[in-house]
């Protein structure tokens, strides 16, 4: 499977060359019909050879540590890393994702206005708040926080439980 192939700690993330990463719709899983596969051929990517039920596929392996995605709106840099959320997971053959693959304590980290946090040491992220006492972020506290404190919180959160891999998505993110 897979899932027992993680990328061997060379790469955090691996995705095949001509996967299929665009799904039909937010709410159908299923791939998009006529879609454009994924091509990192051009780009200057570390490339990966993976063996894959005794078929070898090169792709683009992103290396542990930092790496950033770029390019123009609706290029396909969200449906990337939304392949990448769920790259931990085996897939259905037919899926176009099969071999995109993913550390599997990846979290995506987003801003979430309104979420409640408890007890998180932001300060790393945030020095002080307005209204609020100097040294209050080291124990942040909210039933209502703001995106750039929910995100701070996430990412400590994230950390916290031993994820390897943070993803960002700059449409989700303060």
């Amino acid at each position: 499977s897979v899932a027992a192939q993680r990328a061997a700690k060379v790469s955090t993330s691996i995705v095949s060359i001509a996967q299929v990463l665009a799904r039909r719709a937010g709410n159908d899983d299923r791939p998009m019909a006529n879609a454009r596969a994924f091509d990192a051929t051009a780009c200057g990517a570390r490339r990966v050879a993976l063996d894959y039920g005794g078929v070898r596929t090169n792709g683009l392996g992103l290396p542990t540590g930092i790496s950033l995605i770029c390019g123009g709106g609706f290029h396909g840099k969200s449906t990337l890393l939304q392949a990448l959320q769920v790259g931990c997971y085996d897939k259905v053959p037919g899926d176009g994702r099969e071999l995109c693959v993913c550390d599997a304590d990846a979290v995506k980290v987003r801003a979430e206005d309104g979420r409640s946090c408890g007890g998180v040491d932001i300060s790393p992220f945030i020095g002080d708040l307005p209204l609020r006492p100097p040294g209050s972020t080291k124990s942040f506290s909210s039933p209502d926080a703001s995106g750039s404190t929910s995100q701070a919180a996430a990412i400590v959160e994230a950390l916290e439980a031993g994820a390897s891999t943070l993803l960002f998505d700059e449409d989700t993110c303060a």
